[in-house]
């Protein structure tokens, strides 16, 4: 087969047209995927001892959703912690040991995106727990799963133990970031709060997020563009 321009020039659009289409995602880009990751969807327990649906998770064991003031030694609204703070933070709840609850996200519309290794996540949350020596803790994680739920991947953040809050209950933030692995079709988003001491898990998160970015198409992949086009003009005049 004779390689044209107009066959030539054909092929680049259709390369320039595959790059617009990878960068193209119905996911947004920059944003929050996490639904509800700031537990402001449900009315916060002023008692800590309510426990409830949590929208947009599973839960499990006496996850609830607490108010900040709430007495009791909970996290006040002017405890160490998120700075746009809403009402309410996730708490492990009264007598159990470890609660957690998750969400999947669904990721399969970027999938080109991800299998050419262009996409990277940023995962990030408040953590933290109560004073009087207690290492009541939370992790949050995120797990990549391919096409079959196997999982692929995992990036996470926590504990923060007392030590690292300075013996004062309070949240602090910590962040992982890191490439989405490739045949990610979703991602499962588990918090897991855990009880050393005491009746109560005072495990404590709020503001959880996780980012997708794709990362640019670099310049030198697009410079050769030009000088294919050149080389096809070329081999075309070669032939005529």
């Amino acid at each position: 087969m004779k390689l044209t321009a107009g066959l030539f020039l054909a092929l680049v659009a259709g390369i320039l047209l595959d790059i617009s289409s990878v960068m193209a995602a119905t996911i947004p880009f920059n944003q929050n995927l996490i639904f509800n990751g700031d537990a402001e969807s449900d009315i916060g327990s002023t008692t800590g001892a309510v426990i409830g649906a949590v929208t947009g998770f599973t839960t499990a064991g006496n996850f609830t959703v607490v108010k900040y003031g709430t007495s009791g030694g909970f996290p006040l609204p002017t405890s160490p912690g998120p700075v746009d703070r809403g009402l309410n933070f996730f708490a492990g709840g009264p007598n159990n040991s470890a609660s957690s609850a998750y969400q999947v996200i669904d990721v399969s519309s970027i999938a080109s995106s991800i299998d050419l290794g262009s996409m990277r996540y940023q995962l990030s949350g408040f953590l933290g727990g109560y004073t009087d020596h207690q290492n009541d803790q939370a992790v949050l994680t995120a797990r990549f799963l391919n096409s079959d739920d196997s999982p692929i991947g995992i990036g996470s953040i926590g504990p923060v133990l007392n030590a690292d809050r300075n013996n004062v209950t309070g949240l602090l933030e910590r962040t992982t970031e890191g490439a989405v692995p490739v045949g990610s079709r979703s991602i499962e988003i588990r918090l897991a709060l855990t009880r050393t001491a005491g009746s109560y898990n005072d495990g404590y998160a709020d503001n959880l997020t996780l980012k997708l970015t794709p990362v640019p198409v670099p310049a030198a992949a697009l410079l050769f563009v030009p000088g294919l086009i050149g080389i096809g003009v070329l081999a075309n005049r070669k032939r005529s």
